[in-house]
């Protein structure tokens, strides 16, 4: 009699494993794949992005009397570039282009004499 039940747990067992499996014919088909899209053009410069970086410098008046040049592209990098008086304000300028909403990332190229 154990076998019996033995068996018939194995059969029933047995059973939900296959209806558990799927195979390649059961399987959703991936979608197909888009054709190669061309190259994405050079960023162009961001004019807005690049005035709301340059007011936001002008605002800081810790930067008062620095000469710096802020550039934007596209997607949202801003350059810098120019000379500041001290390493503190160096780096003032790069968080408060880092903070003006747009900005994605800030290529610091000041000089400190």
């Amino acid at each position: 009699m154990k076998q019996i039940h033995s068996a018939l747990a194995l059969v029933a067992f047995s059973a939900v494993l296959a209806g558990c499996a799927t195979t390649e014919a059961d399987a959703p088909k991936a979608a197909p794949k888009p054709a190669a899209a061309a190259p994405a053009p050079a960023a162009a410069p961001d004019a807005a992005l690049t005035t709301k970086v340059t007011a936001a410098l002008a605002k800081e008046a810790q930067l008062a009397g620095s000469k710096i040049t802020a550039a934007a592209t596209t997607d949202g990098t801003v350059s810098l570039t120019g000379t500041v008086k001290n390493d503190w304000q160096q780096y003032l300028a790069g968080e408060t282009a880092k903070n003006t909403a747009g900005v994605k990332s800030v290529k610091n190229s000041i000089k400190v004499p």
